[in-house]
């Protein structure tokens, strides 16, 4: 009887699953971008510390992300850099809209 070739399953990958997985790192991307933007604009955040504070909160999502997958995102996404990457120009125009909305409301009317 032939003996059965060894098989490595580790670069074995599911387009579905990582294509779930990356839309759901920009829904929360985007949902974390929303939030920070209304808390930014509430707090009367203006200029280049505005868009301090949407990296910040970016970073920390991205982290905290990186840390939930065990500080391996090669598994789950196509590129490991993803997880720092993914979403986050939707993000920023999310970010942009709710902190000049909140901004306006609280400071402006």
């Amino acid at each position: 009887a032939p003996q059965e070739a060894e098989v490595d399953f580790s670069e074995v990958f599911s387009a579905e699953k990582i294509a779930y997985n990356t839309r759901s790192v920009n829904y929360c991307r985007v949902f974390v971008a929303i939030i920070s933007g209304a808390a930014a604009g509430i707090l009367g955040l203006t200029g280049l510390v505005g868009f301090l504070a949407f990296f910040l909160c970016t970073c920390a999502l991205s982290a905290g992300l990186y840390l939930v997958t065990g500080r391996e995102p090669r598994p789950y996404f196509k590129a490991g850099g993803d997880i720092w990457t993914e979403g986050v120009k939707d993000g920023m125009m999310s970010y942009i809209l709710f902190w000049t909305l909140f901004y306006d409301i609280v400071h402006i009317y």
